[in-house]
């Protein structure tokens, strides 16, 4: 289905998404990360809804719902993460190395899809290397960073599935969203249960949130079209593209937030997003 240009597309508008949508969760510190991801999901689900009317593929397919089941789980991980670790950009960075390394992985070795490996392994280094340079030294092990660690490694592979299936993006999109719904829902529900307590949904941040769920849904449409086996990149060199979102969201933190405001951060910022772009470009020439 996709061509070169859609793949193009999908890449550049899964980079925007995935970097703008938990931006919430920074802009409103006392929302609690399990009610922003149930709200999120109802976003979710209502956008994929709209897109299956309009496109008429309506499915329940089994693979879907286990894809969104398996999504939640690295969601919840990664939500935490960002309130636990109190570190947007950090947990960002500890999330998308693992994603990068395991989706190029992936891609070349299980689906062992062509690559020019004199590009493409110096290109997943840089991009490694560039998302670690603004990190400032902490005492703190890297193993209490646990949950973004192994959030990325869920988001590196909750694909993997899908890949197999041999299913359309249009076939997917629906039945993924159900699964991220239902499992979001679920998991909000036994804790709610758990503290006895509901985590409250605050009108404003609630609304940001459900507009999350729909820009995410948007960005998860874009990373089929990335990612597919007749586009230009496939999946090892598609999905570590999409972690340039690391960019956007360091621009939101720096612009928005006030983040990298010494000129030490400012200058490490700079490096780290050339490092990074450099690794990005490398990508691109190895499947050209």
């Amino acid at each position: 289905m996709a061509s070169s240009t859609l793949s193009l597309i999908g890449v550049l508008i899964g980079i925007f998404a995935f970097g703008t949508y938990m931006v919430p969760l920074k802009k409103y510190p006392n929302y609690s990360s399990w009610s922003f991801l149930a709200v999120m999901a109802v976003g979710a689900l209502a956008c994929s809804a709209v897109v299956t009317c309009v496109t008429g593929q309506f499915n329940l397919h089994p693979i879907g719902v286990l894809c969104g089941l398996l999504w939640v789980v690295g969601g919840a991980l990664c939500f935490w993460a960002v309130q636990a670790e109190a570190d947007l950009a950090g947990t960002g960075l500890r999330s998308m190395s693992v994603s990068i390394l395991l989706s190029f992985f992936s891609g070349v070795v299980i689906f062992q899809e062509p690559t020019a490996l004199q590009f493409s392994i110096p290109a997943i280094a840089c991009m490694i290397i560039g998302i670690w340079i603004p990190v400032s030294k902490s005492k703190t092990s890297i193993w209490k960073k646990w949950r973004s660690l192994l959030s990325g490694a869920v988001f590196g592979t909750y694909l993997i599935p899908y890949k197999f299936s041999g299913m359309g993006d249009m076939d997917f999109l629906f039945p993924f969203s159900v699964g991220v719904f239902f499992g979001s829902l679920a998991l909000v529900a036994l804790l709610t249960l758990k503290r006895r307590e509901s985590f409250g949904y605050p009108k404003v941040p609630t609304l940001w949130a459900f507009g999350s769920g729909i820009l995410w849904m948007l960005g998860t449409l874009a990373i089929f079209w990335a990612i597919a086996d007749d586009g230009m990149f496939g999946y090892a060199v598609g999905y570590p593209l999409l972690q340039l979102n690391l960019v956007v969201n360091q621009m939101w933190g720096v612009f928005a937030f006030g983040e990298y405001a010494s000129k030490n951060g400012r200058i490490k910022l700079t490096i780290s997003t050339i490092v990074i772009l450099a690794g990005a470009v490398l990508l691109t020439l190895s499947k050209m």
